[in-house]
């Protein structure tokens, strides 16, 4: 039976809809490479809130099983279609719980998360290397992910700033609006704003602490037009062979349609969504964006479409809305309390 412990990690990380579930099912399948389906959602979902609010170790567990392995099952089996036969869930969850012996320590949730993984995936297993796990946002905890996986890598996954909020805006009615932090498309604005900018200035800083050979850059926009070369770049900083990649998108080896909420089915990588930011979202929109990413865009080599006036303008826009209406708008009735 394989030993996850013996090969060595690698974490995808980088801001929601930026294109990680797509460069995680061109990764699945690689003979060399153990790909967690989609994205685990640990570093969120348990890592650190179970941690911080003082959980039992039964907590900790059923958090696994019902946020995380219980989401595993419905990318396998709602949107791959993936029989028992193919994929045994109840076997999958078995084997967490027999895995987590050692409950201590959050990175063991995730070695057992990811044994069990592999212990039920029907992924020949002779010639593997790597294991690879993503969560969004996961570059934030970088230093303390390597710190317990001390040979670990990383793929951050970036991509267009307006193109990301773009395709945010389009899961925005059927899935983000029930968000605590979406309600309103303001506050998605403003959550595109404070998390997606803090995960790509996390990972320049990440970058340039780990070195090229521990921490690379992904664009989604390289992905999607350069598919062969960008792969290949990956596989020589992962030390696999780039000649093995399927180049089409699956979870656990069966066919993967996409995630965006435009009800498109892709059988293949498609470049239809760059730009497309240009006919999804309004000038005030994209000018705000800019505004706020402007220095990454140019990072990045991302061209600015909006005159510095026009990015100002909406971004003063946006700060009435933040200042005056939002959550965290002034309490101006406490100013007469204020003494000099």
């Amino acid at each position: 039976m394989l030993d996850v412990t013996q090969l060595n990690p690698t974490f995808v990380c980088g801001h929601r809809a930026s294109g990680g579930g797509l460069l995680i099912s061109l990764l699945d399948y690689h003979p060399e490479l153990l790909v967690y389906p989609d994205e685990s959602k640990f570093f969120y979902l348990f890592y650190p809130i179970m941690l911080e609010t003082n959980a039992s170790t039964i907590e900790k567990i059923q958090c696994v099983k019902s946020k995380i392995l219980e989401f595993t099952r419905a990318i396998l089996v709602e949107k791959c279609s993936a029989t028992n036969n193919h994929f045994d869930y109840s076997s999958f969850v078995t084997n967490f719980e027999r895995n987590i012996s050692d409950t201590s320590e959050w990175h063991n949730y995730l070695t057992a998360i990811i044994q069990a993984y592999a212990d039920a995936s029907p992924q020949p297993k002779n010639q593997l290397i790597r294991w690879v796990e993503r969560t969004t946002s996961s570059e934030i905890y970088a230093h303390e992910i390597n710190k317990c996986f001390p040979n670990c890598k990383f793929i951050h996954n970036i991509r267009d700033p307006r193109d990301n909020y773009a395709s945010l805006k389009s899961r925005w009615h059927n899935k983000l609006r029930y968000l605590s932090d979406t309600t309103t498309l303001e506050s998605l604005r403003q959550s595109c704003i404070e998390r997606g900018k803090l995960g790509m200035e996390m990972g320049i800083t990440n970058h340039t602490i780990f070195g090229e050979e521990k921490y690379i850059f992904s664009r989604y926009e390289d992905i999607v037009t350069d598919n062969a070369n960008a792969l290949k770049i990956i596989a020589e900083f992962l030390g696999i062979d780039a000649d093995r990649f399927s180049h089409s998108p699956t979870f656990c080896g069966l066919p993967w349609g996409g995630n965006n909420f435009d009800k498109q089915k892709f059988d293949n990588v498609s470049s239809v969504q760059v730009g497309r930011w240009k006919e999804r979202i309004d000038d005030h929109e994209a000018a705000l964006i800019e505004f706020h990413f402007k220095d990454l865009m140019v990072y990045f080599g991302y061209k600015l479409e909006y005159s510095e006036a026009q990015q100002v303008e909406a971004a003063q826009k946006h700060y009435i809305w933040l200042n005056y209406s939002s959550d965290r708008k002034a309490d101006f009735s406490l100013a007469e309390k204020i003494s000099f």
